[in-house]
Order: structure tokens, then C-alpha cells, then sequence
């Protein structure tokens, strides 16, 4: 049904451009909703949604983050975007959003961090920034599926450096 309104996606996209903080987190829950289909996500990102995304990271608004995140962690599903978010500088920012006292900012952050944590680069940049001392605290939660994605984020991590390891040792 989205995508039957002619130019709608372009203009949910183009509402990331907005410096309202109220009006952002909207379109950025509207967006977590609407990337959960295929096609959308695929319109959405030809619409540049990565970058846009990627560029309000630095927000201290918790409300903006929660959706921000869920956003992320959707759009990561298409293609190369959770590399283009490791490139655009998305990566760092929310490790810091593990700091809130929100859990559903936690929530939707350790999804997205596992999400990008697919991506070998971003899991170096996660790493450098000291994200898993947070996720082994998150993983002790009693909310089964932070805990999933907190893990799965860690176990990521852990994977590459292992492999990393590995080929040191073997040249």
C-alpha cells in the first residue's frame, strides 16, 4: 500500500532532512515500519536513506534514538547498507547510545548494533569504541530478545577476531 503513493517514499525520506526532533523520530519510526518489506526497504535506499539515517546519529534525544536504531537495524536487511552505515559514520554514535538510561533505546540499539555487526568493519569499529563490555552487561537482561542481540553482536566480534588471529598466525 506504501508504495500505490506516488512519490510517498521519497517525500518520508526526504522529512530526514527536517531539524525537528519530534518530526525525526516519527519519520524514523515510520521508516523502521515500512523498511520491514523488501521492496520498500529497496525504494527507500535508492531514495538515499542510508546516509540520511547515518547523519542524525549524533543525537542526545532518546526518543530520536530508540526509533533511529529500529530504523537502522531494518535498513540494514537491503543490500550493502550496513556497510554504507559503517562508511556514513553510523557505527560509533551508537555505541554511545548504550549509555542511555532508556531500555528500549537498548533495545533497538543492540539490534542494530548486531545487525551491523555482519559487517567486518563495523565490528572493528564497535570493538575500538568499547561496545562490548555494555553488551555482555545488556546480555544479562531479562528481556530475551536484547539478550539474543546483544550476544549475537558479541559473538561477531569475536568471530573476526578469531579469524584474525588466526591468519597472524599462519603467515
Amino acid at each position: 500500500m506504501v508504495r500505490s503513493l506516488v512519490g510517498g517514499l521519497e517525500l518520508i525520506v526526504n522529512l530526514l532532512k527536517s531539524t525537528n526532533n519530534e518530526v525525526l523520530a516519527s519519520i524514523c519510526a515510520a521508516i523502521a515500519k515500512i523498511a520491514k518489506d523488501k521492496e520498500n526497504l529497496a525504494v527507500l535506499t535508492d531514495h538515499g536513506v542510508v546516509p540520511l539515517l547515518a547523519k542524525q546519529t549524533n543525537t542526545t534525544d532518546d526518543r530520536l534514538r530508540r526509533h533511529l536504531a529500529e530504523a537502522i537495524g531494518h535498513c540494514c536487511m537491503w543490500g550493502s547498507n550496513r556497510v554504507s552505515f559503517g562508511d556514513a559514520g553510523a557505527v560509533a554514535p551508537l555505541v554511545r547510545y548504550l549509555k542511555s538510561k532508556d531500555k528500549e533505546v537498548h533495545q533497538s540499539t543492540a539490534m542494530a548494533l548486531y545487525q551491523l555487526s555482519k559487517d567486518p568493519n563495523n565490528c572493528i569499529t564497535m570493538h575500538e569504541k568499547g561496545v562490548v563490555k555494555p553488551l555482555i552487561h545488556i546480555m544479562g537482561s531479562d528481556d530475551e530478545m536484547l539478550q539474543e542481540a546483544a550476544a549475537g553482536c558479541v559473538r561477531n566480534i569475536r568471530l573476526l577476531a578469531m579469524a584474525n588471529r588466526k591468519a597472524v598466525l599462519f603467515n
